[in-house]
């Protein structure tokens, strides 16, 4: 795809982006994959560390939570900013903040002051996710922009699944040695604001943008259609990282190995998927057909996991919704790029970031409380598999509905 860009007298210069430029933008996705990977190992030794403080065991889950938190509070209003100001000076600042904010905890020695620079860090991810969501989907068009849409989930479940080695790794040193792998954002600093160009500025590269042959105009109802559908992935996505391990337990498997191995197997599902998004199903499905699609095979793999009486058919399950979940995360976000027009890109980008990390934040809530009343695991989540069934054949009817309509209309 080219694109436009202003040069010095002011006219527009053509560019083309190519993929060192998406290898950049795709690499900032590890800022959201830091918090609850690196350090998820250490939280016991964080305890203990501040076991004087009280109410400790509820503060430190916070300590993985609140990036998320202001995430979903602030990533509209960051992407809406970055419409106005530029997305490359918003992104290189979100970086260099990603770093000093994460790797405070370094040297703090207050659980209050260490929650406090856990915001700062949800801050830089929310505006280092949705600016590079965004350049992707002003740099690239049509199937190259849904395969690096694809990309970016890959990227961000095999460097989960990195970092969660790593954070083993680095927690054999103390429980603040993990938090060194916040630097690693300040790397890409420099190769952002020397590679990236900024897609933002001039009156000629609106007006050249304004009449882009893929330009749409702004639906402000079909924006919060999305929103909903990103919450609702991001309710679903959580539920076998929170809950896999217990269900592990619950069936005797205490090694911890074993349950290592089943969250492998949920990761590599998840790359899978996207992948299988990227290079076949985004060129040959449309939209509905891609949600119908995830959704079907992240309620098999739920089916599977409530029925398990096995630690082979539980993680099976939890590879096959993995495999679901690694469809339904790039069909949202290439859905969300090809429904914005560039003015509102950011903003739209930031609303629909929101929402999904939203309902990865009260997924837990939400699936516990049906746990307390219900009192299995494994209940909840073969009734969110046939739900998911249900749901997905409710859109296939209404879809077959509104073309029978249009046929006799």
């Amino acid at each position: 795809m080219h694109v436009q860009t202003p040069g010095r007298d002011g006219a527009p210069v053509r560019r083309e982006a190519h993929f060192l430029h998406a290898l950049i933008l795709l690499s900032t996705v590890i800022c959201g994959t830091l918090a609850p990977t690196v350090i998820g190992p250490v939280l016991p030794a964080m305890q203990q560390h501040f076991a004087n403080v009280p109410g400790i065991e509820t503060l430190v889950p916070v300590v993985v939570t609140m990036p998320m938190f202001v995430l979903g509070a602030l990533a509209m209003v960051i992407g809406a900013v970055s419409d106005k100001i530029g997305r490359k000076r918003v992104l290189v600042g979100a970086l260099v903040l990603y770093a000093i904010a994460g790797t405070a905890p370094l040297y703090l020695d207050s659980i209050q002051a260490i929650l406090a620079s856990r915001a700062l860090v949800g801050l830089a991810e929310a505006a280092a996710m949705t600016v590079s969501t965004s350049f992707i989907g002003d740099y690239f068009t049509g199937a190259k922009r849904d395969r690096y849409a694809a990309l970016q989930v890959t990227v961000a479940s095999t460097s989960a699944f990195v970092f969660n080695l790593m954070g083993g790794v680095l927690g054999a040193y103390g429980w603040r040695a993990p938090f060194v792998a916040y630097a690693l954002p300040l790397l890409l600093a420099p190769l952002v604001q020397i590679f990236i160009w900024d897609t933002q500025g001039g009156r000629d590269l609106r007006e050249a943008h304004a009449h882009a042959a893929d330009e749409t105009t702004f639906r402000p109802w079909l924006l919060a259609l999305i929103c909903l559908a990103a919450f609702g992935v991001g309710m679903v996505f959580m539920v076998v990282p929170v809950h896999l391990s217990f269900m592990l337990v619950q069936l005797g498997v205490h090694s911890t190995g074993a349950i290592g191995f089943a969250y492998a197997m949920n990761s590599v599902g998840i790359i899978a998927g996207t992948l299988g998004f990227g290079w076949f199903i985004a060129s040959r499905f449309s939209v509905l057909q891609q949600f119908v699609l995830g959704t079907i095979v992240c309620g098999l793999g739920f089916v599977c996991m409530g029925t398990a009486h096995d630690q082979t058919v539980l993680t099976l399950g939890g590879a096959i919704n993995g495999v679901g979940c690694g469809i339904v995360l790039p069909a949202l976000v290439s859905w969300g790029l090809r429904s914005l027009p560039f003015s509102r890109r950011g903003f739209g980008t930031g609303a629909f970031t929101a929402a999904q990390f939203i309902g990865y934040f009260c997924s837990p809530i939400v699936v516990m409380a049906m746990v307390m009343h219900s009192g299995s695991r494994f209940a909840v989540v073969q009734s969110w598999g046939l739900a998911l069934f249900v749901l997905a054949a409710v859109c296939v009817g209404g879809s077959l509905l509104r073309v029978r309509r249009l046929k006799l209309g």
